[in-house]
């Protein structure tokens, strides 16, 4: 009997023990499994991020194409004052040769009335070639309004480019060194990758890992992997997919 109560109590401790863990094991899944609706909250929030900075792209793009067309025709212009100028040049040049030519007069009177017509012409002249030289730095000023408005837009459009590119990339686990804890993932700053930038591994559909940037190269990153967001059970393999989460 002494016997049979020893085993019965060993296996109740047992029984105990048993639910314990199963207990702390719900637990467990629990957290994950938040933890697992939590990222994907967040990737769905970075779609639709995505499509807002390609709608963003979008309206950028027109507005840029606006700007162009402005560009052209505020050239047009410039180029019809230049071609004014010229004509005025030329004008005054015959004024200035006819100047020359008054030998020819024959009388006070009508030297004073050629002369008279000329200064009036001059006159003309003058007041359209100030004209046009208005139009000339109106035009210039223009043009270079224009120019540093396009100019910020590329720029604008390129980052915004680099971002969305960011959020859609998927790179690949392409080593683990198990003595030293870090992964290498085959993207880099040339696929628009940054020191902030945040890395999430997946297998399938599940989340398993996140990683912490240590190193960065134009094709290349090495991370630590973050401890605590590791899943129960998992480990960051070659193979594994890395997302890019938005900054």
């Amino acid at each position: 009997m002494a016997v049979a109560a020893f085993f019965g109590v060993t296996n109740k401790q047992t029984r105990d023990n048993d639910i314990l863990e199963r207990d702390e094991a719900k637990q467990e899944y629990g957290v994950t499994n938040d933890k697992l609706n939590v990222k994907e909250k967040e990737l769905a929030d970075a779609k639709v991020s995505r499509q807002t900075a390609q709608d963003a792209k979008d309206q950028t793009s027109a507005e840029l194409s606006a700007l162009a067309q402005s560009l052209k025709r505020q050239e047009s212009t410039i180029a019809k004052s230049k071609e004014e100028l010229a004509k005025i040049d030329i004008q005054q040049k015959e004024i200035d040769l006819a100047v020359k030519k008054l030998d020819g007069i024959t009388s006070v009177a009508e030297l004073i009335e050629k002369e008279k017509a000329l200064q009036d012409t001059l006159a003309e002249k003058k007041v359209a070639k100030a004209e046009s030289d208005k139009k000339l730095v109106a035009s210039t000023k223009l043009e270079k309004v224009v120019e540093t408005q396009v100019r910020t837009l590329e720029k604008n459009q390129i980052e915004r480019a680099k971002t969305i590119a960011l959020n859609g990339l998927e790179a690949t686990v392409v080593a683990v060194n198990k003595d030293w804890g870090f992964v290498m993932v085959n993207a880099g700053m040339a696929l628009g990758v940054s020191g902030s930038s945040s890395l999430l591994v997946k297998r399938g559909e599940e989340l398993i890992a996140r990683l912490r940037i240590v190193t960065l190269a134009p094709d290349m990153v090495v991370c630590d992997v973050v401890a605590d967001s590791v899943a129960k059970g998992a480990r960051v393999m070659p193979g594994d997919k890395v997302i890019f989460e938005a900054n």
